[in-house]
């Protein structure tokens, strides 16, 4: 995973300087036990949400889109590999990460069948890619697949604590199929118990005539649905191509900050 901030190119609103921030929570070694394994996708196994207690310890504390870096065995080597936490760090009962079955990849394969009960090492929380307290401008979650992850967890975070309150929060989610669309339920819970939230997927390619929202990429919901993106800031998560892509679109639409998180 990358990560970097970049500031906006248009002059016609001060942008903040985007400086690199702060650590809050020193990261760890700890013992993390599988509490649950299920699929989340409604169609296709293909994503699952994991959840772990931690050996003889709490959930540690942690900054909402952050992550953890797990360790298994593979042919006698022992390999790690990083993952968003997905759960808001006020949540205590479990740490909880939603993961996409990647074709021959050891890692997820092998944590998508992994047995309750199972006890891996771990290091965390890590990673700079947080939003600043108080939020300061009104906020866009842009993201593809399981990249919508960290945006969960600061979301849940912000309306645990009271910090959404006088701004707006709008995910935009892209997905191919309506059924990859994951969190929906709770995305659309969310925006029914919140007026400052609004939660926009987009389908490339719906299976199903059912299908009365958005078609396309996230970039076309972007310059349809966001309005004065001058005021706003925007933070953007999922592979490699889609944050370049968006990211350049974002330079040109003028928004007030812009933070993002490349996957590979």
């Amino acid at each position: 995973m990358m990560r970097e901030p970049a500031p906006a190119r248009s002059s016609a609103v001060p942008k903040p300087a985007v400086a690199e921030l702060p650590v809050k929570f020193r990261s760890g070694k700890h013992t993390a036990v599988v509490k649950e394994v299920f699929d989340i996708a409604t169609k296709y196994p293909e994503t699952y949400l994991i959840r772990f207690t931690f050996e003889n310890e709490p959930v540690f504390d942690f900054e909402p889109g952050q992550f953890i870096s797990l360790f298994a065995e593979k042919d006698g080597k022992r390999i790690s590999r990083p993952y968003s936490i997905a759960s808001w760090p006020e949540n205590k009962d479990h740490l909880e990460l939603c993961i996409k079955v990647v074709e021959g990849g050891f890692m997820s394969n092998y944590l998508h069948k992994v047995p309750v009960g199972t006890k891996l090492g771990s290091i965390g929380p890590l990673g700079r890619f947080v939003m600043p307290e108080p939020v300061e401008h009104d906020t866009v979650f842009v993201a593809t697949g399981t990249g919508v992850a960290p945006f969960v967890s600061m979301l849940g975070h912000l309306f645990a604590t009271g910090l959404d309150a006088g701004r707006t929060f709008t995910v935009v989610h892209g997905v191919r199929y309506v059924h990859d669309l994951i969190y929906r339920d709770l995305f659309e819970r969310w925006e029914r118990e919140h007026l400052n939230f609004r939660f926009l997927p987009t389908v490339s390619r719906p299976e199903t005539p059912d299908w009365k929202g958005h078609v396309g990429y996230v970039q076309k919901v972007l310059q349809e649905e966001i309005k004065d993106p001058r005021t706003k800031q925007v933070y953007i998560c999922g592979l490699h191509d889609m944050v370049e892509q968006v990211n350049a679109l974002c330079r040109e639409l003028g928004f007030a900050l812009i933070r993002f998180e490349k996957w590979d």
